[in-house]
């Protein structure tokens, strides 16, 4: 699990060479056929089947849309204009530079990866004005609604009780040692993923957690002292080691076992911090001693959350200000 400290995008000129060097747009650009042998391959074709249903959200790539295949199936498609996509990125624009390599990253590492707690990459559209590709389709939405009170009135998750509007340790575990799977699988792959927050977290219909937005990833390969010392993300998510402050005070409702795995985890001794050694230290921890990783990784575990069921609606676990949003007609016509 130990890897260098995050790096940020934001570019400079005299950077900016540097990250869109030849060697990086050409493993961009790469032959995408060249997929991992575990992903599947039973996928077929779907554009020119699907019907849009609503917005899901948006981000600073571009919109989430659900999709609708035959009667049923459901699907989220990530739409980004041309002008902040593959075509910045050639023509190494300084504006929307950043866009543009974010989104040639996510696609191409999407489609490397297989792991039951990764979101689903299927196939890449291209139409006259937009690049979008079809994701698997999370019904749960985001973690962050279930961490935070007040962003659960927004998002109207009234089935969930309320006296658990906060995670339990246990919860915390579940969480965490699937996530502890997939970024060591993310890892065992040769990438190296930089943007790890809640809201980057989506659950499945069965409560599984799936981490998605891969934008601000990069292969191991390019890992160097520039990029190391560069940071992602935002400022709230930031280690101990970038942000020097005190990542918590002294907490009488967390275990020992708890506050011991947080320090440990947020060393700055990059020696003594849990992960150096990858997942076995997350298996071998006290904390997580009565996690079952094997069973886990199967999801033969019980989620804190099942979401299936629980929902009256597709997107009862979306915020309203997407989902009753009015869909652009021109974008409609061109994605479907």
């Amino acid at each position: 699990m130990e890897v260098s400290s995050p790096a940020c995008m934001w570019f400079t000129s005299q950077t900016q060479s540097n990250i869109f060097s030849n060697y990086h747009i050409a493993w961009l650009n790469s032959n995408q056929e060249a997929n991992s042998d575990e992903r599947k391959s039973n996928k077929t074709a779907l554009r020119g089947c699907l019907d849009v249903n609503c917005q899901l959200g948006e981000g600073a790539q571009g919109s989430i849309y659900l999709m609708t295949y035959g009667e049923s199936e459901k699907f989220a498609l990530k739409v980004c204009r041309k002008k902040t996509s593959l075509k910045c990125a050639r023509n190494y624009s300084i504006q929307n530079s950043f866009k543009a390599i974010e989104i040639l990253n996510e696609v191409k590492i999407l489609d490397s990866l297989n792991h039951p707690f990764i979101i689903e990459f299927f196939e890449k559209f291209e139409t006259e004005n937009y690049n979008s590709f079809l994701l698997e389709f999370c019904q749960g939405g985001d973690l962050l609604p279930y961490m935070h009170p007040l962003i659960y009135t927004v998002y109207h998750l009234q089935k969930v009780n309320k006296q658990e509007r906060k995670f339990s340790e246990s919860s915390v575990k579940f969480y965490v040692s699937c996530l502890a799977l997939a970024l060591d699988y993310i890892h065992s792959k040769g990438f190296v993923y930089r943007d790890l927050k809640p809201e980057n977290v989506l659950l499945d219909k069965n409560g599984y957690p799936k981490i998605c937005d891969f934008g601000l990833s990069i292969p191991q390969s390019d890992l160097n002292f520039k990029t190391c010392r560069r940071r992602c993300g935002i400022k709230e998510y930031f280690s101990q080691k970038l942000s020097n402050e005190k990542f918590m005070e002294k907490r009488d409702d967390l275990s020992h076992e708890c506050i011991e795995f947080i320090s440990q985890l947020l060393s700055k001794d990059r020696n003594n911090r849990l992960g150096k050694n990858g997942i076995k230290d997350f298996i071998v921890h006290p904390w997580l001693e009565d996690i079952d990783f094997k069973e886990l990784e199967h999801q033969n575990s019980e989620p804190p959350y099942p979401i299936e069921g629980v929902s009256p609606s597709e997107t009862h676990f979306f915020c309203e200000e997407y989902t009753q949003k009015m869909l652009d007609h021109q974008l409609v016509q061109e994605i479907s």
